[in-house]
């Protein structure tokens, strides 16, 4: 069974956190990474976003949209 400590738990907060926050800013642009979540740091205590699985396609329509616009 995983344990976490007190900072690892920290982390993981401010990792989820971090992911809605993305999650809120890619809906107004019009795209969804169905599995953003925050993520169990491992080897640091830094806070982690798993980006998960996206499709190549959504992958490459947000590099656009973010090209377009950099």
């Amino acid at each position: 069974m995983f344990s976490q400590r007190p900072a690892q738990a920290a982390a993981f907060v401010e990792g989820d956190l971090a992911a809605q926050d993305l999650a809120e800013a890619l809906r107004l642009a019009g795209f969804t990474l169905p599995s953003l979540q925050g993520d169990i740091p491992t080897i640091t205590d830094k806070a982690l976003v798993h980006l998960g699985g996206v499709s190549a396609e959504v992958v490459r329509d947000l590099a656009a949209w973010i090209r377009q616009r950099a």
